[in-house]
């Protein structure tokens, strides 16, 4: 009887703990670099968190990141000067697209 009580409450405690479970959608931040290969990589950074990507022959990216207020900083390639983004609001489960960020010399 004790055997047959601790499967049922094992077996409960897991269902339990399956239903329970929400899956987390992922947050994320887009853009486009131009021109495409003015740039190694794209950051997002908060706090002690940062995110790397790197950049499609296209120019566009894509972070995963959490909901927050980040900064987006590309990393340039010479000639061209690193670029970056203050206070991007990314909101739970939804894609912040930037937009164009255009690369100076």
């Amino acid at each position: 009887m004790k055997k047959a009580i601790v499967t049922f409450s094992l077996a409960g405690l897991a269902i339990l703990g399956f239903t329970s479970m929400k899956q987390i959608a992922a947050s994320t931040i887009s853009g486009k670099i131009t021109p495409a290969d003015g740039a190694d990589a794209v950051w997002a950074i908060k706090d002690a968190d940062s995110v790397k990507s790197t950049i499609s022959t296209e120019g566009t990216f894509q972070l995963e990141v959490k909901p927050g207020t980040w900064k987006v900083v590309v990393a340039a390639k010479a000639p061209y000067q690193n670029a970056e983004m203050g206070a991007v609001e990314v909101t739970d489960e939804k894609d912040t697209d930037v937009g164009e960020i255009k690369l100076s010399q």
